[in-house]
């Protein structure tokens, strides 16, 4: 009953995560991402949501990667699983320089032990050569949000 209970206000304390549509980054100078889910065991049964700036984009399962625009300047990216605490990771993007972060289990949380420790982490990695990194799935970016006009 204890860790019924755990569970639950931990879902209550940090609500479900779920995916946006990107924003439209077509006329502004951004930065291409590229995002890798590691293959660990531990948290392999979920979906990681990764985001920057206070919205999620982004769903990876195990092994997969994607590549995906975001405005250049300061950004903060997190990550977390469906009811989980977020993690943060702060990088200054510079147009056209491509940045690639793997998203990975959080090695201070353990299992049922931890439960107010975020299960995943992201960190930033030397990018692959041209071809990509043939260990991982390229899924598709998600779908662009529209630019709205200024009179909507």
């Amino acid at each position: 009953m204890k860790s019924l209970f755990a569970v639950t206000l931990m879902a209550a304390m940090t609500g479900c995560a779920s995916v946006s549509p990107l924003p439209d980054q077509a006329m502004t100078p951004s930065t291409p991402v590229t995002i890798y889910r590691s293959a660990q065991l531990q948290g392999s049964v979920t979906d990681t949501y990764i985001g920057w700036n206070g919205d999620y984009y982004v769903a990876l399962a195990p092994r997969q990667a994607t590549t995906v625009n975001v405005l250049a300047g300061l950004t903060t990216f997190q990550i977390r699983a469906h009811a989980d605490f977020r993690n943060e990771l702060t990088l200054s993007l510079h147009p056209d320089e491509p940045v690639c972060l793997m998203a990975e289990v959080n090695p201070a949380n353990i299992a049922g032990v931890n439960w107010l420790v975020p299960g995943y982490q992201l960190r930033q990695i030397q990018c692959a050569d041209s071809h990509g990194n043939p260990e991982y799935d390229l899924v598709a970016a998600p779908a662009v949000r529209p630019a709205q006009r200024k009179n909507e």
